[in-house]
């Protein structure tokens, strides 16, 4: 009984591992290759609108703006 249940679930485990570790692989190649395209390419892989395109980058860019502004009220308030 034991060995018969030994004989058929370490092959499996076997190719389980076997699948888990081609499955990174492949994702590490998909992601190596992904992030070495530019922004226009993956626009076209994605085939966004492109106002949402537009307005993501205008969202992307706030932070910056927002930390320009902060650093612009903060030489105010310091030469006050």
């Amino acid at each position: 009984m034991v060995v018969g249940t030994l004989r058929h679930s370490i092959p499996k485990s076997v190719v389980y591992c076997q699948v888990c570790e081609a499955k990174c692989n492949l994702l590490d190649r998909f992601f190596t290759e992904l992030g070495a395209k530019e922004g226009r390419q993956l626009g076209k892989l994605l085939d966004e609108d492109p106002v949402i395109t537009q307005r993501r980058q205008n969202i992307g860019k706030r932070p910056e703006l927002y930390r320009a502004a902060q650093s612009e009220i903060d030489m105010v308030v310091w030469t006050k």
